[in-house]
């Protein structure tokens, strides 16, 4: 007679055999739920249901009785061997999907065709980028690893999670993450640009730019502001607990203080979710077109006769230039269609956009369009068309910008663009005249808060 590792009587018998498979798996359970338990108050996961585990105890249950005796003890120390979850990152490199990741990782390709199944149920694979980062997920048993899942987050707001269930069958899940909404109050003295000014307050070069965006309808940013002008600024930015920035921010309200008058603009959200910014008295803030379509600049020459500085005899100089760095957006001085967009001549990369029957904007110079531009395609007033270069004549980085009217070039920056939005009457003034009230208060009291040294912001959940 001999004795199991667990103390079993046995006898090498052909008679013995099938007591033995019983009392082998019996063990084998008992040995779960005794290291199920001890997992749960150490945190450490033992060898239930490991592929090696039940790969074992199939193996007795199935063999001839010369072979239950020696699987029997092969499972009984399977099952006394700790199963140890371990994580690995991984990244997806140029040139690669998911499933060469996976294969770098040392993962079959059965698995991870599996688990590529998985995934591509619950999200497009194709938007899947180089450099996107993955945890990957194993249980360890002695030297033997075996995959159990990968988690991803391919957006600020959302976790692809892939799992492994003990029958070796895999399921993918997204998580949508929380945000915090966050109110942000702020203001800055203009010494040089309102992007300098915003820069030193603190806020974002974004929130800026969309603010030009609003302004740049009834402010030239070149000729009105002056040193000791100023901002004020209240705006709405969603976070990750981690606190990064999700997603581009909404302004709720600001002032320009310009040579001792105050133009506030405020946000509107109307019942059919469209968005617009109106003054104090109620007029909606959008002109047929914009005064200046790049930010961040100065005038390096203006509409009329000079001495070409390439060609060196006088010429007429039919629109203005705005010098501003290499890849500064460029915006669409007004809604309408591209005409024309391509290569020509001295222009260099030239976009001319159709506004009405009568009214034309052209842009020269640039070092790269939008991709997504086209002949005929339609263009929103403040959508970025391209960025700032010195392709064609130039002697340097800028925006050469004309305006056309009836097929004729005039001064851009004589050019009276007259008001295309809505006006607000009765109830809805009455209600944005009120709303106006509740919009300062926050702002001064978020104001106050960092004057006395606290957070200029006001958070709530999404």
């Amino acid at each position: 007679m001999k004795k199991s590792p667990l103390g079993f009587v046995r006898a090498d018998s052909l008679y013995a055999a099938p007591i033995y498979k019983m009392l082998a798996i019996g063990a084998l359970t008992l040995t779960v739920g005794i290291s199920g338990h001890h997992a749960k108050r150490h945190a450490v996961s033992f060898g239930a249901a490991s592929p090696a585990f039940q790969s074992a105890v199939s193996a007795v249950s199935q063999s001839t009785p010369g072979q239950a005796v020696a699987r029997a003890d092969q499972a009984v120390a399977s099952a006394l061997s700790p199963v140890e979850t371990v994580t690995r990152n991984a990244e997806i490199d140029d040139d690669e999907d998911f499933s060469d990741m996976l294969g770098d990782a040392g993962i079959s390709d059965d698995e991870s065709n599996a688990a590529m199944a998985a995934l591509a149920k619950v999200y497009p694979l194709h938007h899947l980028k180089s450099g996107q980062d993955v945890t990957l997920t194993f249980n360890r048993t002695d030297a033997a690893e075996t995959f159990t899942g990968a988690t991803f987050q391919p957006e600020d707001t959302k976790e692809v999670t892939i799992t492994r269930d003990p029958a070796g069958t895999f399921a993918a899940t997204v998580k949508e993450i929380p945000v915090i909404r966050e109110r942000v109050a702020a203001q800055g003295e203009i010494r040089g640009s309102v992007f300098e000014a915003g820069q030193r307050a603190g806020v974002p070069h974004s929130v800026i730019a969309a603010m030009i965006r609003v302004y740049a309808h009834d402010v030239d940013f070149q000729r009105d502001l002056h040193p000791g002008d100023s901002f004020e600024i209240l705006y709405d930015q969603a976070h990750t607990a981690q606190g990064k920035a999700v997603g581009s921010a909404s302004i709720i309200y600001a002032a320009m203080h310009i040579g001792g008058q105050i133009k506030p603009i405020y946000r509107v959200t109307f019942a059919d979710k469209s968005v617009d910014y109106f003054d104090a008295a109620g007029h909606s803030t959008r002109r047929a077109l914009l005064r200046t379509p790049v930010a961040a600049v100065h005038i390096t020459s203006g509409f009329g006769m000079r001495i070409h500085p390439l060609l060196g005899y006088s010429k007429m100089h039919k629109g203005v230039d705005f010098g501003a760095a290499i890849g500064t957006p460029i915006f669409a001085a007004g809604a309408g269609t591209i005409e024309e967009i391509g290569f020509k001549e001295g222009f260099g990369r030239y976009i001319k956009i159709r506004h009405t029957n009568n009214l034309e904007t052209a842009y020269g110079h640039m070092s790269r369009f939008n991709t997504r531009l086209y002949r005929g395609a339609h263009v929103n007033q403040g959508e970025v068309i391209a960025y700032v270069g010195m392709s064609g004549r130039a002697t340097g980085p800028h925006l050469h910008f004309e305006v056309h009217i009836n097929g004729q070039q005039v001064n851009p920056l004589s050019v009276k663009a007259m008001p295309t939005g809505r006006v607000l009457e009765g109830q809805q003034l009455a209600q944005f005249k009120q709303g106006q009230l509740h919009i300062r208060d926050e702002y001064n009291g978020l104001s106050h808060q960092a004057q006395a040294g606290h957070m200029m912001t006001v958070s709530s959940a999404k």
